[in-house]
């Protein structure tokens, strides 16, 4: 017995039903299969970065400028004599070892050049200094410091070694990283330091005979380089 024409229209009906409801679901699972595809990969692709203290040393190489202020004067410029030991400015650079854990090591070199007052051309005061510095917040962008240096020093005329000496320095401020290998720098550096005596040329006085020590503050900005040091 055959099937009437309703009967045929019927069936073709449920057919399409059929395979449309396949398409839908074959469809939305090979949608989902797409889609947690490409999640996988953008979560393969992005990586969180390692935590900073399991990072290796890093080696950092600093260049900056100084703007000096004097604070204590009293043995390079006695009582009712000019000063040599006027304002101006520096520069300086350092090498350092900086560990993950923010400890940082290194050896600097910087030569001010300061306001001689007629009596120097231009004094000019040299330092190789040793440094150790502390930094913090090393899961942020801008990492306070604090820190300390001793070293040895050279002051005279022009670069003249009229006297020799020894320095304290302390030393405060902030980095603010740029990229993963350069960095800017700004901070203040309190310096108290003491010279051997001497005798100024041009006016024959006596300097640096009494006891104490001078001191100068200074305004720092500069730039770093980093390079991470692979063991």
């Amino acid at each position: 017995m055959g099937l009437s024409n309703s009967d045929r229209r019927r069936l073709r009906g449920l057919t399409v039903a059929a395979l449309g409801a396949l398409a839908l679901v074959f469809g939305g699972a090979s949608e989902a299969l797409a889609q947690g595809l490409a999640e996988e990969q953008a979560d393969a692709e992005f990586e969180l970065p390692p935590p900073p203290e399991t990072l290796p040393p890093q080696l950092a190489g600093e260049a900056r400028l100084d703007v000096v202020f004097p604070l204590a004067q009293g043995r390079l410029c006695p009582p009712g004599e000019l000063c040599v030991f006027g304002g101006g400015g520096g520069v300086g650079g350092l090498v350092e070892w900086r560990r993950a854990s923010g400890l940082a090591l290194g050896v600097g070199y910087d030569v001010w050049f300061l306001d001689g007052n007629g009596v120097h051309e231009l004094s000019t005061l040299q330092a190789v200094r040793f440094n150790l510095r502390k930094f913090f917040l090393p899961h942020r962008e801008v990492h306070p410091y604090v820190g300390g240096a001793v070293g040895a020093l050279l002051f005279g005329d022009t670069f003249r070694h009229n006297a020799v000496g020894a320095l304290v320095d302390l030393t405060f401020g902030f980095e603010v990283e740029i990229s993963p290998t350069l960095a800017f720098t700004a901070g203040i550096a309190v310096r108290l330091f003491y010279t051997t005596e001497f005798e100024s040329r041009s006016d024959g006085v006596i300097r640096g005979d009494n006891f104490g020590v001078d001191g100068a503050a200074a305004l720092q900005v500069g730039l770093v380089l980093l390079q991470p040091v692979e063991h």
